[in-house]
């Protein structure tokens, strides 16, 4: 009943006659069963044709039909499912070939030779010789875990903020694999990993991950503090790698290509004359033309400028680009939803929360505590 009463509501919203209804309302209920109620935002008892209706109904009327014409054209959602893919995948085509290489380098044979490669004990040692560390909860380690057969329960964490402790467990446990690998008591040396991937499901701008800080006059962001802790004497990370052969390799299951080439060419800097032991790989590249743009929507643009509440720009916000803050989070311009939350990068117009002026159509939750 509630959803014959929120459909019956979004065609009075949009003025539509019967036979708009019946061209509309099935394409709307299967993308509604299929992706768009499976949000997990939605406030309880919610669903996408509803929160449609109630978001539509605050545009002008004569500006509702380019509303709903972005919906159907521009929105991209990605399902669990598919973001469950992307970290399915994430090993076999795009870690696994990665170790593959490091290998046949070592032993001196083409990388194509891959089953004379993994055959190989090298590589048996190197797999396990990799640590696995999520750089938020999003990283889906669990699920990345449980993808992988092949790797060991003990080489993925779920943070990649180790204590003392948890370094000297997993450094014990390495030692009784490698034993049985390679036969005998490993060295000092051999008893470290060489291989830290470092694994996140989304960057839109890639400033949360790395980004020059002139204040303090070093580089800043998840990456840039893990790759100081590692090469910190002092610092438990330090005790776990190899620190005269160790390769970070970050993973993002799903990146825009602005977030990759900003971390490319900053990862450059940072490491300086070492940059073949840290990379970026990314499962899933978004594309530039997945952006709103004026040169094909202008109209929509001036609406997300009109409709622009200022409340969300805390200090968070502030440190992307904001000339065109309704743009979103750097002016990523995104018209992009995640299953589990909204990114800021995406226009606000789509997330704002039930508390602002204008009620997003997928309101989020920010991860510095409370609505966004």
């Amino acid at each position: 009943m509630r959803d014959v009463l929120a459909e019956r509501l979004l065609a009075k919203v949009m003025k539509w006659t019967p036979e708009d209804v019946a061209g509309e309302m099935p394409d709307l209920q299967a993308l509604a069963t299929y992706k768009y109620d499976e949000y997990q935002q939605f406030s309880p008892g919610m669903r996408f044709i509803e929160s449609l209706a109630l978001w539509l109904d605050q545009f002008q009327p004569d500006e509702r039909k380019q509303a709903y014409k972005f919906v159907r054209s521009k929105l991209v959602f990605l399902s669990a499912a598919e973001m469950a893919h992307l970290v399915a995948v994430s090993y076999p085509d795009i870690i696994r070939p990665f170790l593959i290489r490091q290998v046949a380098n070592k032993i001196n044979l083409s990388e194509y030779l891959v089953t004379k490669i993994v055959n190989n004990p090298e590589f048996s040692v190197l797999q396990r010789q990799s640590l696995f560390l999520g750089l938020s909860d999003g990283a889906h380690t669990d699920l990345f875990r449980r993808s992988n057969p092949e790797i060991s329960h003990e080489q993925v964490y779920q943070t990649y903020d180790i204590s003392d402790n948890k370094v000297e467990d997993m450094l014990s446990k390495l030692e009784k694999d490698l034993f049985v690998k390679l036969g005998r008591t490993p060295t000092k040396e051999e008893n470290r990993f060489r291989m830290a991937f470092l694994l996140d499901d989304f960057s839109g701008s890639g400033l949360s991950y790395l980004k020059w800080d002139p204040k303090s006059s070093e580089y800043d962001g998840k990456i840039a503090r893990f790759y100081r802790s590692v090469l910190d004497g002092k610092s438990p990370m330090s005790r776990l790698f190899d620190t005269s052969d160790i390769h970070i390799c970050i993973v993002l299951y799903m990146a825009t290509n602005q977030a990759r080439q900003h971390l490319e060419t900053l990862i450059d800097k940072m490491v300086g004359s070492d940059k073949t032991k840290c990379i970026i790989r990314v499962v899933h590249t978004l594309q530039d033309s997945i952006k709103m743009s004026n040169e094909n929507d202008t109209v929509f643009i001036s609406l997300m400028e009109k409709y622009y509440d200022s409340s969300i720009e805390d200090e968070h916000y502030l440190k992307g680009r904001h000339v065109k803050p309704y743009l979103g989070y750097d002016e990523c311009a995104l018209p992009l939803i995640l299953s589990h939350n909204c990114p800021n990068n995406s226009v606000p117009i789509l997330w704002f929360d039930e508390n602002r002026k204008f009620r997003g159509l997928f309101p989020r939750v920010s991860r510095h505590g409370g609505r966004a």
